[in-house]
C-alpha cells in the first residue's frame, strides 16, 4: 500500500519545473477517504462505549490519579502539550504523548512499532510501572468492584465479562472512533481551490518536489507509517530495540501531520519546539550516521521556501472556512 503510494507521488511529480507542479494530479494522493474508522456492528458500537468510559477512568492507574484521558487529552487532540509524557509518579518519561486520532487501521502501533494492534497497544501504557503503574490483577479486582462495570461488561461480553482481553477490546474499540477533524487542506483536495492560499499552494508543491516531505508523508494521513531514523541528536534506539536491522537503529514511526500546527513541541522526544525548527532540523539533514533515512538530506531551502513550507504545514493544521467556528483553535 505504502508502495504503490509512493509510486503514484512519484509518478504524479514526473515532469516536475521548480515550483510549478501539477498540484491538481496529488488530489488523489492525499484524498481523505468517507469512513476512516471502523465502528459498524452494533456489538462494536456498544464496545466503544464502554471503552469511552474506560478511557476516562482513574481507577486504570496504580495511584487512581491518572487515567488515559490524563495523557491523551480530547481538549488538545487526544496529547498533551508536553515535551515528554509525565508518568504516574510525576516523572517525565522518555518519549512525547503520541496523538491517537485515526489509528483505526494502522499496524503495528506505538512509536517503535511494538504493539501488533490496538488491543495490544490500550494495555501497554497501563500496566507499564513507570507511567500508569497498574497491575493486571489489581485492576481486574478494583473495576471489578464497580456495580456499573460488572454489568456492562457482562451485558456486552456475556460470555466472557470483565478480563484484561475484553478490557483491552473495549478500549481499543474506542480509540478506532476516534476521527481527526477535517482540514482546509482536505477542503482543497476535494476541489475547493480557495481553501488554500496561494502561499500554501507553493508550499505543497515544495512539500512535494524539492523538500522531500512527501516521501515519507503522503496519504490522507499523510504517514507512510513505516520507521526512519531521521538524524535527531539521540540515545534512544526506537524501532533498533526490536529490529536487528541496522537501519532500525533512532528510527521512529513517520507520525501524522493531521493538525501538526496544533500539536507542538515535535519528534519522538518533544526535541524541536516549532514547526519552524522542524524544517531548520530537515534542511541540515540531521546527524549524519550509518543508520540515518537515505531520504533525509540537506535540502539547501532558501528563507522564503521555509516560509512557503510553514504556510502549508499550517493549512494542515486549521478546519475549512465554512468550519473554523467549530474546531478549538
Amino acid at each position: 500500500m505504502a508502495l504503490a503510494a509512493a509510486a503514484l507521488v512519484a509518478a504524479s511529480l514526473a515532469p516536475a519545473r521548480g515550483e510549478e507542479r501539477d498540484l491538481a494530479a496529488l488530489r488523489e494522493v492525499f484524498r481523505r477517504p468517507e469512513q476512516t474508522a471502523t465502528v459498524v456492528a452494533p456489538e462494536e458500537e456498544a464496545r466503544a462505549r464502554l471503552g469511552r468510559h474506560l478511557f476516562f477512568e482513574r481507577l486504570l492507574s496504580g495511584t487512581g490519579r491518572m487515567a488515559c484521558s490524563t495523557c491523551h487529552d480530547p481538549a488538545r487532540l487526544f496529547q498533551d502539550d508536553r515535551p515528554r509524557a509525565v508518568g504516574v509518579f510525576y516523572r517525565a518519561l522518555a518519549r512525547r504523548t503520541p496523538s491517537l486520532f485515526d489509528l483505526a487501521n494502522v499496524r503495528p502501533l506505538m512509536r517503535d512499532g511494538r504493539a501488533a494492534d490496538l488491543e495490544a497497544q490500550v494495555l501497554m501504557p497501563i500496566l507499564d510501572p513507570d507511567e500508569m503503574g497498574q497491575t493486571a490483577k489489581r485492576l481486574l479486582a478494583q473495576l471489578g468492584q464497580v456495580s456499573f462495570y460488572r454489568e456492562a461488561f457482562a451485558q456486552i461480553f456475556p460470555e466472557r465479562g470483565l478480563t484484561l482481553d475484553t478490557l483491552a477490546q473495549a478500549l481499543a474499540s474506542y480509540v478506532r472512533t476516534l476521527e481527526s477533524p477535517r482540514t482546509a487542506f482536505d477542503a482543497w483536495v476535494e476541489g475547493d481551490e480557495a481553501a488554500l492560499e496561494p502561499e500554501a499552494q507553493r508550499g505543497l508543491a515544495l512539500f512535494a518536489g524539492k523538500a522531500g516531505c512527501v516521501a515519507c508523508h503522503f496519504g490522507w494521513r499523510l504517514s507512510d507509517d513505516r520507521f526512519h531514523d531521521i538524524g535527531l541528536p539521540t540515545n534512544d534506539l526506537g524501532r533498533g530495540r526490536f529490529d536487528p536491522d541496522p537501519s532500525s537503529r533512532f528510527a521512529f514511526r513517520t507520525p501524522s501531520l493531521r493538525w501538526v500546527g496544533k500539536r507542538p513541541p515535535y519528534m519522538h522526544d518533544g526535541s524541536l519546539a516549532d514547526l519552524r525548527a522542524v524544517i531548520e532540523h530537515y534542511d541540515r539533514g540531521g546527524i549524519a550516521r550509518p543508520s540515518r533515512s537515505p531520504l533525509v538530506r540537506p535540502l539547501g531551502l532558501t528563507p522564503e521556501e521555509k516560509a512557503l513550507l510553514l504556510a502549508f504545514l499550517e493549512s494542515l493544521s486549521r478546519p475549512p472556512p465554512a468550519e473554523r467556528e467549530v474546531v478549538r483553535k
